[in-house]
């Protein structure tokens, strides 16, 4: 009995550790640095062409819950983005974009999503075509602005802070957050996308990088 109440004992003091681990923080190894839009983009982007990403999306409307879903995203540059919602398992919502061009949709909440879908492209892979904008600096941040954008960059870890984006008489706010790492490659794991009465809260679970893609990643079966 003894055995196993000391068991149970170190088995809840390791959990409390667990729990309690600092979050590990990006390096500002870019702190003292002054670099051009051309330099960023190529440190940021290190050779990814394609993603794949488990993520959680809690949406709300008016501040107010409006549905939770599971979702599988798949992204390859340029231009091309599945992504399929899931709750218990099973497909509930999909839609997949290719050259900007929404093939098909469905589900609740996910429908709205998928109006601004370039943007959520573009919010993931924010550097992606933007190496015609002008960037300048602005205390702890780089500021890019290009005709429809503008995205705040963290100086030190080159990092996205936020992203305003302007789409026909809509503007759609981006909040980043919650650095994590994939190999060397930093991320932020939580986005907060505003479009008009709806809050997409999107918080990354899995990354892989440069996955093997097949013939058939990009469909809707």
């Amino acid at each position: 009995m003894l055995k196993r109440r000391l068991k149970y004992f170190f088995f809840s003091i390791l959990l409390v550790f667990v729990g309690c681990a600092p979050r590990v923080a990006p390096p500002p190894a870019y702190k003292d640095m002054d670099l051009s839009l051309e330099e960023v983009i190529l440190i940021v982007s290190k050779d990814v062409d394609a993603l794949k990403a488990i993520a959680g999306i809690n949406i709300e409307k008016d501040n107010e819950p409006y549905s939770y879903v599971k979702a599988s995203v798949l992204i390859k540059r340029p231009d091309w983005m599945r992504i399929r919602t899931y709750k218990f398992g099973i497909v509930v919502g999909s839609f997949l974009i290719k050259d900007n061009v929404v093939y098909a949709s469905s589900g609740k909440g996910v429908s709205k999503l998928k109006e601004f879908g370039g943007e959520f492209y573009h919010s993931i892979l924010w550097w992606d075509k933007m190496g015609n904008g002008i960037m300048y600096k602005e205390g702890a941040e780089y500021i890019i602005k290009t005709g429809n954008k503008e995205i705040h960059l963290n100086r030190a870890t080159l990092l996205p802070v936020s992203q305003e984006i302007t789409a026909g008489n809509r503007n759609i706010h981006i909040m980043y957050d919650e650095p994590e790492r994939e190999g060397d490659f930093w991320y932020p794991s939580v986005m907060r996308i505003e479009i008009d009465a709806y809050r997409f809260t999107i918080k990354i679970e899995k990354l892989i990088l440069n996955p093997p893609l097949g013939e058939n990643d990009f469909n809707l079966k």
